[in-house]
């Protein structure tokens, strides 16, 4: 028996992945990307003095990074979520039969 939980995700997860895969990648790429940004920044704000050492250059490597991590994560949940909807789905069909 799938439980509510379980329901609620395979609704969500294929709503979410509705559409071409490309289209998926790019939109929680850009997300991710944008929270990673944002987190590196102030973080390197707040803790070190890179800004007066690194220079304008920084910049770039921190929206390389943060593309880099953005992409990485979007690809890990949706590694992550198809392999969980193939358990879930896999655990009903035996218990059905």
């Amino acid at each position: 028996m799938i439980t509510n939980s379980e329901k609620h995700f395979i609704n969500n997860w294929q709503e979410q992945k509705s559409g071409p895969k490309w289209k998926y990648y790019l939109l929680f790429s850009f997300a991710w990307s944008v929270v990673s940004f944002l987190v590196i920044f102030f973080l390197t704000k707040l803790f070190t003095n890179l800004w007066e050492t690194g220079g304008a250059s920084l910049i770039y490597i921190f929206v390389t990074l943060s593309i880099i991590i953005g992409f990485f994560s979007t690809h890990f949940t949706y590694v992550v979520n198809e392999r969980r909807l193939k358990n879930i789905l896999q655990k009903d069909k035996e218990e059905l039969n």
